[in-house]
């Protein structure tokens, strides 16, 4: 079995190394490799997806910029593709390329891992493609309101349209109205890059953190964000980044090998390998 992953400038992705030492540990003939289409083209991507599918290949992932469009390569949308409007998971079944969205999925997993409660009132930093993805994770969970914020208030406004027709309220914020926001929030959400290796900092002034309950940080690498040590440091809950990614990895290799690893391997398997993932 082979698998690709899509997207822009991926060179360093954890990706690959988590598919194929989970294939190893798990003793099966598996293969995933990088296909990078620096350009961003989505008219490019749409060929090599297109070409990939009708090849021995049946499955890929898909990050950014593609996203989006992949649902467009696709003949089926599951329930995750569906609710998300996007797909990180493309996968061929006899002739039918069904999409998936394990980032949906994964964050789901990653919260009712470490929360019992709803989320309460959430405000979301960052409305890409991560950002949409844990949004509608949030309203399946029985977040009872979401607050958007974006540098780009574009983004922030198609995603609260988006979210028009679901349970909760749904409100967008600006640079001026973010803070009392954020101090009035149960949960604070980061799903932009800022805390990255590559961008340090964090999406939120520190000064903000410590009236809420939860925060959540989609960057990973570093693990301990600059944003989670300071919920941290004021006895704020946290979720780490990594959580997303491990599950929604773990997700996606069970839809490409159709195979569903046991809690005690996946346990085994992260123990042995956390550090190299981070």
């Amino acid at each position: 079995m082979q698998c690709r992953l899509f997207g822009k400038n991926i060179t360093r992705s954890k990706s690959p190394y988590f598919h194929n030492e989970l294939a190893k540990h798990l003793n099966i003939n598996f293969s995933y490799q990088l296909n990078s289409i620096d350009s961003g083209d989505i008219e490019e991507f749409k060929s090599q997806a297109t070409a990939l599918f009708a090849s021995e290949i049946q499955s890929a992932n898909v990050t950014y910029p593609f996203k989006e469009i992949a649902i467009e390569i696709a003949n089926k949308l599951d329930k995750s593709a569906q609710r998300v409007q996007a797909a990180n998971t493309l996968v061929k079944k006899g002739d039918e390329i069904i999409a998936y969205n394990t980032d949906y999925s994964g964050f789901i997993q990653a919260y009712r891992n470490s929360r019992e409660q709803t989320p309460g009132r959430v405000v979301l930093v960052g409305c890409g493609g991560v950002g949409k993805a844990v949004a509608m994770s949030l309203v399946d969970l029985g977040a009872s309101e979401l607050i958007l914020f974006d540098m780009d208030e574009k983004k922030a406004q198609a995603l609260a349209n988006q979210l028009s027709d679901e349970d909760l309220q749904v409100t967008t914020a600006n640079s001026e109205s973010l803070e009392s926001y954020v101090k009035l929030a149960n949960g604070l959400v980061n799903c932009t890059p800022v805390g990255h290796y590559s961008m340090p900092g964090t999406p939120i002034p520190e000064s903000w953190i410590g009236s809420q309950e939860w925060v959540f940080d989609a960057v990973y690498t570093p693990v301990d964000t600059q944003f989670l040590l300071a919920a941290k440091e004021k006895n704020v809950s946290i979720i780490s980044g990594f959580e997303l990614f491990f599950h929604q990895a773990t997700d996606a290799f069970s839809l490409f090998t159709n195979t569903k690893p046991s809690p005690a391997e996946l346990a085994e398997f992260r123990e042995s390998h956390f550090t190299q993932l981070c």
